[in-house]
């Protein structure tokens, strides 16, 4: 197309040129109103290859994205799918639950399974939560986003050496007031920003990034290093009765690159996360 395209334009101009030779005033008039006729027809012409051009790329380019969704959304049901496989039923109902959040109607064969799967899911999260004793302590509990947290299940193991799911409230409380007066007095130290400050900066950040949204899920932060926060992000609901909570993700926020990474639940492996990934 590109070729053609050129070679009108040559034709056009030689004319142009050829015209410009004549020394009889009939001829050179005759040759000029032939060359007007020509370049108009040279530049219909041009028009016709451009809009056909650009018709032919713009079907192109979305045939090109139709493809890349429909393996970005099959890619995101085989991970889920993996997850459930493994008995990480949280990180599998956060997968799936994200992958439903998009628009599936003209890919029927991935809602149709990931609608099944996240059925499943759901009802292996429930039998899993009626048999674990701790089900009905979180229930109750003032601080169930810290109880079902595994980030914050951690800290507390390594702190006290206890369970986070089954001790009273008031040792969590306790906690809980310990590690802020330690991260006051680290800020105190090495920054003029305020740990609320930085703290809401990062979750902006991570929302910013991710696309995912604050109101509907549970952040859980913390200040793993000088430079790096680890979000921990959870989606509850409840099944029959009992409160489930989704794992969405778990990333890692870096304050001097601005870079978010995002943990694979079944390599425990980070890796950058632009925001089109899940």
């Amino acid at each position: 197309m590109k070729k053609k395209f050129s070679y009108l334009v040559i034709i056009s101009l030689g004319m142009v040129v050829l015209s410009a030779c004549g020394t009889n005033n009939e001829q050179e008039g005759a040759s000029t109103e032939v060359t007007q006729s020509e370049s108009v027809v040279s530049e219909s012409t041009v028009s016709e290859s451009i809009a056909s051009e650009s018709t032919a790329s713009q079907a192109e380019e979305s045939a090109t994205e139709e493809v890349s969704l429909q393996e970005k959304y099959n890619k995101v049901y085989t991970d889920g799918s993996a997850q459930y496989d493994a008995g990480k039923y949280d990180e599998a109902a956060g997968t799936i639950g994200l992958l439903l959040q998009n628009d599936l109607s003209e890919y029927n064969e991935i809602k149709t399974k990931a609608v099944s799967l996240e059925e499943k899911i759901t009802l292996a999260q429930a039998e899993e939560a009626k048999a674990d004793e701790a089900t009905e302590v979180i229930e109750k509990s003032t601080y169930k986003t810290e109880r079902t947290s595994d980030l914050a299940s951690s800290e507390f193991t390594e702190a006290t050496g206890k369970d986070i799911k089954t001790v009273p409230d008031d040792e969590i409380s306790t906690w809980i007031s310990d590690k802020e007066a330690t991260v006051e007095e680290t800020f105190k130290e090495t920054t003029k920003a305020t740990p609320e400050e930085e703290m809401t900066e990062v979750l902006n950040q991570v929302v910013a990034i991710s696309g995912i949204s604050a109101e509907d899920n549970q952040f859980y932060a913390t200040k793993t290093d000088e430079q790096t926060y680890t979000v921990e992000i959870r989606h509850s609901h409840e099944v029959d009765g009992v409160g489930i909570s989704n794992m969405v993700g778990m990333f890692k926020y870096d304050l001097t690159t601005k870079e978010l990474k995002k943990m694979d639940p079944l390599t425990g492996e980070y890796s950058v996360f632009n925001g089109t990934d899940f």
